[in-house]
């Protein structure tokens, strides 16, 4: 039968849980030897009271790595058995402040000499082990500090599902998701023009049919954003209509859109490629920007009132 350690660090959470428990459980039972009935949990804000004088909750319960509720509760244990104190911090009364009594203080100076012995017999077990267990503990904190696990983890989920994602052409099965995903664009940061409604309710008749085309994101069989080249009379191609649907943001997908609009471009015989944009979506322009495009002025007056920046594009 398998058991944790099988898990490695799948299981490091629960496993340093259990190693936790195990600790507390025993050093409980090492102070009720001594007729100490506080818990062990406890002495860690005994130290840092005693260490760093009057301190508010939310700083023990950082210093502690514990919430602010489960430090509350601590505290009221404390209280209960005087040995801290609390006091209306003099420059905001809303706060409370802790701080070691001279009977916390007793307690920890009476069981130095045991507490000396937890430390030297962790010590000693950690040496059994020929690992640095203690700097690997702190190495492991402060990179958890640095960037959480969540992220880390997010992060390496954003890259896989961004390899999985697929560029392709225009589909008819996919007509109503090219509508779908630009209304739910226009209406986050602006609303549904009637030329927008036409485009989008025709694509085919708008943007292929007079040489333009449309690319899609896919992943897994899912439609998850989209961008197009619209060919203007003058034979200029207009990158445009693309949007990315909220919950995949994050991917990359509008760099890789866009570049796939950028090589159709280079493969035709278009003069120009060209984008108008707004002013409100920095992120939008700053991604133009690198992969190109230039501002300039525009050369015709455009079909739609959020247009504010026009850029054209010159090369990488």
């Amino acid at each position: 039968m398998k058991n944790l350690n099988d898990f490695n660090e799948l299981a490091l959470g629960s496993r340093l849980k259990s190693l936790s428990d195990r600790m507390f459980a025993d050093v409980d039972a090492l102070y009720k030897s001594r007729g100490i009935e506080l818990s062990s949990r406890c002495f860690a804000s005994l130290l840092l009271l005693r260490a760093n004088g009057s301190m508010g909750i939310t700083e023990l319960a950082r210093q502690l790595g514990q919430t602010h509720s489960a430090v509350s509760q601590l505290s009221k244990t404390m209280l209960k058995a005087g040995v801290i104190d609390q006091a209306k911090d003099p420059s905001d009364e809303r706060r409370r402040l802790l701080q070691i009594t001279p009977a916390g203080t007793q307690l920890l100076e009476h069981n130095k000499d045991l507490m000396d012995d937890i430390e030297a017999a962790l010590r000693d077990a950690i040496a059994v082990t020929q690992h640095e267990f203690m700097a690997a503990l702190n190495g492991l904190d402060q990179q958890l500090d640095e960037m959480s696990l969540f992220d880390r983890v997010k992060t390496r989920e954003n890259a896989r599902r961004e390899k999985a994602v697929e560029i392709i052409d225009f589909e008819p099965r996919y007509r109503d998701d090219f509508k779908r995903l630009n209304v739910e664009w226009l209406e986050k940061y602006f609303y549904v023009e009637a030329f927008d409604n036409q485009v989008l309710s025709n694509p085919e008749e708008y943007i292929l049919e007079p040489g333009g085309h449309i690319f899609f994101a896919r992943l897994d069989d899912e439609i998850i954003g989209t961008s197009s080249l619209i060919r203007q009379e003058d034979g200029r191609f207009e990158l445009s209509k693309m949007s990315i649907t909220e919950k995949h943001q994050g991917l990359g997908l509008g760099r890789k859109l866009a570049q796939r609009a950028i090589e159709q471009f280079k493969r035709s015989d278009s003069p120009q490629l060209f984008l108008e944009t707004n002013t409100r979506l920095t992120p939008a322009i700053r991604l133009y920007e690198s992969l190109g495009f230039v501002h300039a002025k525009p050369e015709v007056e455009s079909h739609y009132q959020r247009a504010d920046v026009y850029m054209i594009y010159e090369g990488d």
